[in-house]
């Protein structure tokens, strides 16, 4: 079996939410890069930046096992990041490329969430018939 295959308890395709915790990870590398290789004079600091990554680094797990509730929260968390960064990329000319680098990967996130909720939704109304 793939690192990518398997299914979730419901027999649907792990490779969404596999999928969101990659996407999780280069958040992660995105927070860090503008942590450490941003060079606005303003940019988040240690403390507001490990603030930022626990939600992201939280989630992880229960994603690589398939758990649907943490791929709701996970789809929530990259909605914030796509606030976040599209704000922050709008009013920091600086390190816009790492903020828009967030904002694109919270929305292959979000879009990875919505693909698997419409699978599920559509196998759980075909068991019911």
């Amino acid at each position: 079996m793939s690192v990518l295959g398997g299914r979730t308890e419901e027999g649907l395709p792990l490779l969404p939410l596999k999928l969101m915790a990659v996407m999780q990870g280069l958040i992660v590398i995105g927070y860090l890069g503008l942590l450490f290789a941003g060079s606005a004079e303003i940019r988040p600091g240690a403390v507001t930046t490990l603030l930022m990554l626990v939600p992201a680094v939280a989630v992880v797990p229960g994603l690589w096992r398939g758990h649907y509730k943490t791929m709701v929260w996970a789809a929530l968390f990259d909605l914030f990041y796509l606030l976040v960064a599209a704000t922050d990329a709008w009013a920091v000319p600086a390190d816009r490329g790492w903020h828009l680098l967030i904002a694109i990967v919270a929305t292959i996130g979000f879009l990875a969430a919505w693909w698997h909720s419409i699978r599920r939704r559509r196998l759980l109304k075909s068991r019911r018939r």
